[in-house]
Formats: C-alpha cells, sequence, structure tokens
C-alpha cells in the first residue's frame, strides 16, 4: 500500500519522521552548552593546540568515519592531524607514535576491540589519549587523560541505536574546536589558500585575495 501523499507530492509519515528527526537534532545540538562540560571542552582544545607533534584520530564504524572527518577539519586549520585506521594501527602504524603526540578515540561505547588493543602501546609510549565516549566507564575512558562526553539524550533512528545524532554532536564538539584555533591563531584567508588552494574553496579564496 502506498503512502499518503500531501499536496507536494511527499509522503506524510515519512517527511513528519524526517521534520521530527532534524528537531532533535536541533534540539541536543542547543543542549551541547549545557551538558558539555567547558572546562573538558576547554582542556581538551588546549591539548590540541599545544601539541608539538602529531594528532591521531581513530575510530571504528561511523566513528571512524566522524574520525576522519575531525581529522582532515584539524589539518585544515594547520594542526598535524591524520586519520589512524585501528586495524592498520595493530599492524604496526602505532609504530610513527611517540610522546610528544596525540591520540583522540572516538567511541560511543568506548570498548571496542578494534581500539582497546592499542591502548597497552599508547601507554608505553607515553602519548597523549582523548577518548571521546558516552560511557565514562569504559576501557578506552579509563586510559585517557582526558574524557569528552557530550551527553547525548537521543538518537533520531527509530531503534534509538544507531550512532546519528551522537556522531553530529562530536563533529559538531571538534569543528568548534578548529573554529577557536583560527581565532586564537590569527588564521586568516591567506593561511586558508596556502593549505586548500582546491576546489571552490581556493577558487573563491584567489578571486578574493
Amino acid at each position: 500500500m502506498s503512502a499518503e501523499l500531501n499536496k507536494e507530492g511527499l509522503p506524510n509519515q515519512e517527511w513528519q519522521q524526517a521534520c521530527a528527526s532534524w528537531q532533535i537534532y536541533s534540539q541536543e545540538l542547543l543542549a551541547l552548552q549545557r551538558n558539555l562540560d567547558p572546562h573538558i571542552w576547554q582542556n581538551v582544545l588546549q591539548t590540541l593546540a599545544d601539541c608539538k607533534g602529531k594528532i591521531a584520530v581513530t575510530g571504528v564504524g561511523t566513528s571512524g568515519i566522524a574520525a576522519r572527518k575531525v581529522a582532515h577539519m584539524l589539518a585544515c586549520v594547520e594542526q598535524p592531524a591524520v586519520f589512524l585506521n585501528p586495524t592498520d594501527a595493530a599492524h604496526g602504524d602505532l609504530g610513527f607514535l611517540r610522546a610528544d603526540d596525540v591520540m583522540i578515540m572516538i567511541s560511543r561505547g568506548g570498548n571496542s576491540e578494534e581500539l582497546t588493543r592499542l591502548l597497552p602501546t599508547l601507554a608505553k609510549k607515553n602519548v597523549t589519549l582523548i577518548s571521546v565516549t558516552e560511557n565514562l566507564d569504559s576501557t578506552i575512558a579509563k586510559a585517557a587523560k582526558l574524557v569528552l562526553k557530550t551527553h547525548i539524550q537521543q538518537e533520531i533512528d527509530p531503534l534509538n541505536m544507531l550512532a546519528t545524532t551522537s556522531i553530529v554532536l562530536v563533529l559538531a564538539v571538534f569543528d568548534a574546536m578548529c573554529g577557536a584555533i583560527m581565532l586564537r591563531n590569527g588564521f586568516n584567508k591567506e593561511t586558508l589558500l596556502a593549505v586548500h588552494p582546491g576546489g571552490n574553496v581556493g577558487k573563491s579564496l584567489r578571486e578574493e585575495i
């Protein structure tokens, strides 16, 4: 049986559910300023800004996709960040880390085996660990110097299980940090053009400068 259509020809039930999902996103994003610990956020920001080595960001599944985006944004503001595939890390890539490096681990549950098996080597190398998780009792939280928790209340999928809202919040938290780094470092259009000469961003910057 086909869904009832509204006057625009869109399925009413599905469209209403989509609108409700976006409202959840909006509410959860606005709630960050109440739910996120500002001292921890500031300490994470300071740790990244003061890093004298490299910043590695890792995660698996949806968190791994978010980790790639976080690493990319940090690199865009000239913080030396890379995504570290946790499987490759366990097969030798951990060798590139040193004591002045920072590792960001993203995992909602915080107990993914792909991540936890990396912890002994990180500790041995004295790598600073920042864990982004909703589970303060998790393995990666207990091993971390700093634990960042967004205090998400609701995912948008019907089962309230998939990393939907929670990943949007993580990205929003680190995007805001990148903006803060740009401001504190006097990041301007010339600086951005140097690291982002391609695409429409590079084209627009060349036309403006």
